[in-house]
């Protein structure tokens, strides 16, 4: 029972870390290109795998960060420190005087541990809160920078691959296309920067370029 709750509980709290990611990205997006957020709101669905998508290149180089530094730890510095512990007694010395220096001879007691734990476990929850804040706040500028290349884009007229037409009632418009979200799509028309907003069951064709 304690591991299916705390299965559950880890993945609550995966969900709304992908959630957040996600909905920050999603928000500075819409933000720099001017978009309105009721007309591009997007299914959860949506949220979830976007999220998904986002995190899976941080989150892999953190991981192979904490691998490289794990690697030199157990194979370089740790047998090195234990070797020089066996073989030196000068070394041993040190490290006894160093123990003593930030640790003491004294005995902890319960009490005294018992309010360190709470401040590891405080200070932990905190570092763990900046860096979600943080997070939050890198996921947002790289939405924003997604928005601003395909602004440069239209003001430069440049890359036609990218525009789709789209039957309106009266006319078929060239646009970029800026996103979908639960409902309804989005593009802008670079001759007059206008935002086009049309529902999804309206359809819309681009050119499919080989890129091989």
């Amino acid at each position: 029972m304690p591991k299916f709750i705390d299965s559950a509980i880890l993945l609550a709290i995966s969900t709304a870390v992908l959630f957040s990611w996600s909905t920050a990205h999603y928000m500075g997006f819409l933000f720099e290109a001017d978009l309105d957020i009721n007309m591009m709101e997007r299914s959860f669905h949506q949220v979830i795998y976007n999220g998904l998508l986002l995190a899976f290149y941080p989150v892999i180089v953190v991981l192979i960060f904490i691998c490289i530094l794990l690697f030199f730890y157990a194979h370089i510095i740790l047998p090195e420190y234990i070797k020089q512990i066996r073989r030196s007694y000068k070394f041993r010395k040190k490290i006894a005087k160093f123990r003593r220096y930030w640790i003491g001879k004294r005995v902890t007691s319960q009490v005294e541990k018992n309010a360190m734990e709470r401040f590891n476990n405080f200070g932990l929850l905190t570092i763990l809160s900046l860096t979600f804040l943080f997070s939050l706040v890198y996921f947002e500028n790289e939405g924003k920078k997604e928005a601003q290349i395909i602004m440069e884009k239209v003001q430069n007229e440049s890359e036609p691959h990218d525009m789709i037409r789209v039957n309106f009632t009266k006319k078929v418009r060239k646009l970029y296309f800026l996103g979908c979200g639960l409902k309804n799509c989005a593009g802008i028309e670079a001759e007059t920067n206008k935002v086009f907003y049309f529902p999804q069951s309206l359809g819309f064709s681009f050119v499919y370029q080989n890129k091989i």
